[in-house]
């Protein structure tokens, strides 16, 4: 690993940062106490700020097979008033870390959540020009249903318009090394993205866990899972997978770059990140 990227076998996975978030820890996880996740804290410090349960508006770019493939796009340029009119920099960071938009060969939505849309289209342009976007199919046709609660669309549904846009389901091949995997539950249709490449395999995991603690008591779900009991079952056997197959692990709202793995401290399934 060097810095905010990592080399899986022949692709290359940079961390992106759209922005920091903070909410009160009631308003993310309403069923927990404070003592079910301050023994945490010390394992975890950087996801515990003044205001609460600190957490980043993230994405990643990977270059694969020939090909440059983001995968989700945060919050969007803003300014974000309930976030106290705070903008988003995602493309900027972008540049920062050598990915330009015109280079954007695909980006891949995990789900279609408002923090994971924002840079679709930026003053009525895909902000991405020369990208083919994937959206869940049981995403678009769950939060078509109610436009009016979910404005986020207004980041995808021109897209389609375009001839921007192909929804997809169950797996599909993006590129040959790279995989989506269902991860249902915090919406309908979320879904990972498996990098695969030399014998080596990441994961790009979206929202299946907001806080590392989740690895461990996977039955701990946030008040944004559509499905809570659903992202549990499926949090439970990813977290399996990551942990008997050590494989890395990408999270979008994990502190600092998200890279990691899975290991054990006791009885305590601990994500170490790289």
């Amino acid at each position: 690993m060097t810095g905010y990227k990592i080399t899986v076998g022949n692709c290359e996975i940079i961390s992106l940062t759209d922005l920091e978030m903070q909410f009160p820890w009631s308003m993310f996880f309403p069923n927990l106490k404070d003592t079910d996740y301050e023994p945490y804290r010390e394992l975890y410090p950087a996801c515990y700020g003044e205001r609460g349960f600190k957490t980043d508006a993230g994405a990643y770019a990977v270059r694969s097979s020939g090909k440059t493939v983001v995968v989700d796009t945060g919050l969007g340029p803003g300014p974000h008033p309930w976030l106290g009119g705070m903008n988003g920099r995602l493309v900027d960071d972008m540049a920062e870390k050598g990915v330009t938009p015109e280079s954007v060969d695909i980006v891949v939505h995990t789900h279609l959540h408002g923090d994971h849309v924002g840079w679709n289209i930026t003053n009525g342009k895909p902000t991405f020009p020369n990208a083919i976007y994937y959206a869940p199919e049981a995403d678009m046709t769950f939060f078509e249903a109610s436009l009016a609660s979910n404005p986020q669309m207004q980041q995808v549904l021109p897209l389609r318009e375009m001839g921007k846009l192909q929804t997809y389901s169950g797996e599909i091949s993006i590129t040959p090394d790279l995989t989506t995997v269902p991860t249902p539950g915090h919406t309908p249709g979320h879904s990972s993205v498996l990098i695969s490449s030399g014998g080596e395999k990441a994961i790009v995991m979206g929202d299946v866990a907001h806080h590392p603690m989740q690895l461990d008591r996977t039955e701990w779900s946030p008040a944004f899972d559509v499905d809570g009991k659903a992202s549990a079952v499926t949090r439970a056997k990813i977290a399996d997978r990551l942990e008997s197959e050590n494989i890395i692990a990408a999270f979008c709202h994990f502190p600092g770059e998200g890279f990691g793995r899975i290991t054990r401290d006791g009885g305590r399934r601990v994500f170490r990140a790289l």
